[in-house]
């Protein structure tokens, strides 16, 4: 199949409505073939991209070489509606359009989590590495939190410790909760973080791992990503004497993509909150997603039943190559579906 979908006006255009991943972190390792797939577009457009400034370095077997994150907010900003980031996040959200009481109704489901080692899971690409002698990493995952409100195993398992060396498959029953908050604290914590998004003062984009485990400094370079944003907001939480921490775990479809969000305890129970979730259900079609005030308004103490979380103290990542943080495309390796019970 021919993919020349976005067009190249779109591409170059994006370049100035996001920031690119500081030069000190930069992971320039993704070529031009597997950058065009992701954008759905001809490899001399990613050409057109480096000549227009998208940071790269040049290798000379393998031509210009692309930071995976920043390619996925030339597609999350081209505005083509094509792209893999763009289609992702349309898909993902589509539930929040859903009636209301779908979102906490108790559902069961299958989850595989086998994070691909190669960029856009390429068997090709996994092939080519051992035959270069490369090899492929050592895949370390978290596991479900099995003791968070709402979270049931219904198949799979056992699961013990916080990780696990490959995969796992497991059967999941998900039951969300319809809940509000009182406390002013948490009101104004709140406010801050999705103002500062709203406001575009700090843009909502991808953010590559190292720069997430020093969220402070992201978002004074004013990027968040559902990790900064839920961390940041964990911070203001506990600066106020509230228990809160951010968790971390899977939005689950019929594939699974990370997300982030934050959790505090409000009388005893624990409410979810989720800023970029609002952010996102607020300007709506401006990324393909429906608007929602109703879903927008939720996200501030509900429980949704298609959020997975896994065991972690404060977000960290889900998937290691190697016991480092695993690279964005990673989470190719991650199905979900809802569950068959006949």
């Amino acid at each position: 199949m021919t993919v020349e979908s976005a067009a190249p006006d779109a591409l170059v255009g994006a370049l100035g409505r996001f920031r690119t991943v500081p030069r000190d972190i930069g992971r320039y390792d993704t070529d031009a073939a597997t950058a065009a797939q992701a954008l759905r577009a001809a490899p001399g457009q990613v050409d057109l991209l480096a000549a227009e400034g998208l940071p790269h370095v040049v290798d000379p077997e393998r031509g210009p070489l692309f930071d995976y994150d920043d390619l996925m907010n030339v597609g999350m900003f081209c505005g083509t509606g094509q792209t893999v980031p763009e289609l992702g996040l349309r898909f993902l959200m589509r539930f929040a359009a859903a009636p209301r009481s779908s979102w906490y109704a108790p559902r069961e489901w299958e989850v595989g989590v086998y994070p691909a080692r190669t960029a856009g899971g390429d068997p090709v690409g996994a092939e080519a590495a051992l035959a270069a002698g490369a090899g492929l990493p050592e895949v370390t995952v978290r596991v479900p939190d099995l003791s968070a409100p709402g979270v049931e195993l219904v198949g799979g398992g056992p699961f013990e410790g916080a990780l696990r060396t490959g995969g796992y498959e497991a059967a999941v029953r998900l039951t969300g909760a319809d809940q509000n908050v009182r406390d002013p604290r948490i009101h104004a914590a709140w406010n801050e973080v999705v103002e500062g998004l709203a406001s575009r003062r700090v843009v909502y984009q991808t953010v590559p791992e190292p720069l997430r485990a020093d969220h402070h400094r992201a978002w004074e370079l004013g990027v968040a990503d559902c990790v900064v944003a839920s961390r940041l907001l964990a911070d203001r939480l506990r600066a106020q004497g509230l228990e809160a921490t951010a968790r971390r775990g899977y939005l689950l479809g019929l594939f699974g993509s990370d997300h982030a969000w934050c959790d505090v305890v409000e009388d005893g129970v624990h409410k979810s909150l989720d800023p970029v979730f609002a952010f996102v259900a607020t300007v709506g079609d401006e990324r393909g997603v429906a608007r929602s005030p109703e879903f927008a308004a939720a996200c501030f103490g509900s429980r949704f039943n298609r959020l997975l979380p896994c065991v972690t103290d404060s977000a960290e990542p889900l998937v290691y190559f190697d016991g480092e943080p695993a690279p964005y495309w990673a989470m190719v390796g991650v199905g979900a579906r809802p569950r068959r019970t006949s």
